[in-house]
């Protein structure tokens, strides 16, 4: 007598997919991270670049961020920099200026997608070939310039700096951190332009020529407006390259109450994205749009909390199947964390915070849950840093 099958294993298959569906592209782009990258090296004519640094009530750090991009080991008339004072009710334009920067400040309209448009629409009246974003709570390695200078002048018109943590010893939460954007801004651009796709924008670090701008200007608004800009820029055929030879540090925050508002802001502002974008990219991936299959992955890509949380659900559901799908793909996730940590961070730190990473999603996780529970909108907070 035909019987149903049990409705467990169907249910753990279910909610295993998007888990193992993502540790799958996570195991695929640690292995592409590994081929050996191809850039010519140096040669043709020093770049004129504009180094922009959105700031809102940033006080704190300003000075020393304007003083550490003008040590750059590059010709001082050949790149400039501008701070954006978006807003600010303390003195941060006063420090920037001091500190030798070109300031323009901001009144009205707030928020940092806002606040580089109106730059760029200032920069490209004048006579600069590229720019290059960063927070205020970064540091360039002194040789960033000269490397952007020689991408551009080999053909990219869009780059990402490899973007790592200033103070990864901090605390166990800064730890989590290093980890997290070894994989994210490290390994995983790495892997994409190694298979011949757009590594992304993280929104600092970021580098755009003059012909990128003029051909897909900086309209972004949201609270995640590098992913959404990056979405126009794949849509309009511009690569983005990644560089890691050299790199961009910021700051992060060591306590939970410090970090809560970045991390919500980044979560719900990538929900924002999916329920906004997820639908146009789909039908355009449909149509065969060049570009959107990968954008449209980008976008839906769950982090790894999330990847976890699936593995975990489907392993508890599951039977004998399963449950080894399940451990597989947390293999492959294991496998990728690793190398990232080998590449862009620190296996040491990583194995030290191993068993405090579950409270953390835990943590973030219901951030972001409550967050979405009080409150409708998220503004451009600022991070509380010390």
């Amino acid at each position: 007598m035909f019987e149903l099958p049990h409705p467990f294993p169907i249910i753990a298959w279910f909610v295993l997919c998007p888990g193992f569906l993502a540790a799958l592209k996570l195991f695929i782009l640690a292995l592409a991270a590994q081929l050996p990258r191809r850039f010519s090296g140096e040669g043709g004519p020093l770049r004129r670049i504009v180094v922009v640094i959105p700031a809102h009530n940033e006080s704190l750090l300003i000075q020393d961020t304007v003083t550490g991009v003008l040590a750059q080991d590059y010709p001082k008339d050949k790149y400039a920099v501008m701070v954006i004072a978006d807003n600010c009710s303390d003195n941060t334009a006063q420090l920037a200026r001091d500190a030798g920067a070109r300031v323009h400040s901001r009144h009205d309209n707030p928020g940092k997608g806002q606040a580089l448009a109106e730059a760029f629409d200032i920069l490209m009246a004048e006579d600069w070939d590229a720019v290059l974003v960063m927070d205020a709570d970064t540091r360039l390695d002194p040789e960033v310039l000269q490397v952007v200078s020689n991408r551009l002048n080999h053909g990219a018109e869009a780059l990402q700096l490899h973007y790592g943590v200033l103070n990864p010893a901090e605390s166990r939460r800064t730890m989590v951190m290093e980890m997290a954007l070894a994989s994210f801004n490290g390994l995983r651009p790495r892997g994409k332009c190694a298979l011949g796709m757009s590594a992304g924008i993280f929104g600092n670090g970021f580098c755009l020529s003059r012909k990128t701008l003029a051909r897909v200007p900086y309209h972004a608004g949201s609270i995640v407006e590098d992913l959404e800009y990056h979405l126009e820029l794949v849509a309009a055929g511009v690569r983005v390259d990644f560089i890691d030879e050299v790199r961009v540090v910021a700051q992060m925050p060591a306590t939970a109450a410090d970090s809560e508002s970045q991390r919500v802001r980044w979560e719900r502002g990538r929900l924002a994205m999916i329920r906004t974008l997820g639908p146009k990219l789909l039908a355009d991936t449909l149509r065969g749009k060049k570009g959107s299959p990968t954008a449209l992955i980008d976008v839906c890509m769950p982090p790894v909390s999330v990847v976890c949380l699936s593995l975990a659900a489907g392993f508890a559901l599951g039977d004998s199947a399963v449950r080894f799908a399940a451990l597989g793909a947390l293999a492959m996730t294991v496998f990728h964390y690793t190398l990232a940590s080998a590449r862009y961070g620190n296996l040491g730190r990583m194995a030290r915070v191993l068993a405090y990473v579950p409270y953390y999603f835990i943590w973030k996780t219901w951030a972001v849950v409550g967050s979405l529970l009080s409150r409708s909108g998220l503004g451009w907070v600022r991070t509380k840093r010390h």
